[in-house]
């Protein structure tokens, strides 16, 4: 269904597999719970979340520390 819809708006590359690592990255980059994570997705093992945020897992890890600014002061 998510290629058909995406095809049908001149998409192409769409797949679910690519919406549930931007859900995942956008879920994690809000402060989401990945517990919380894995329910919404019906997930049951801990892998999962991990590796669907894996791929923007530095990014974010980027975004955390610029956030919290430690080391700022050296």
């Amino acid at each position: 269904m998510v290629r058909r819809r995406g095809l049908a708006a001149g998409l192409t590359g769409i797949h679910a597999h690519r919406w549930r690592h931007a859900f995942a990255h956008a879920w994690k980059r809000a402060g989401g719970d990945s517990g919380d994570l894995m329910l919404l997705m019906g997930w049951t093992s801990d892998d999962m979340p991990r590796h669907y945020g894996a791929s923007a897992a530095a990014e974010r890890a980027q975004e955390t520390h610029l956030r919290m600014g430690i080391g700022d002061d050296v």
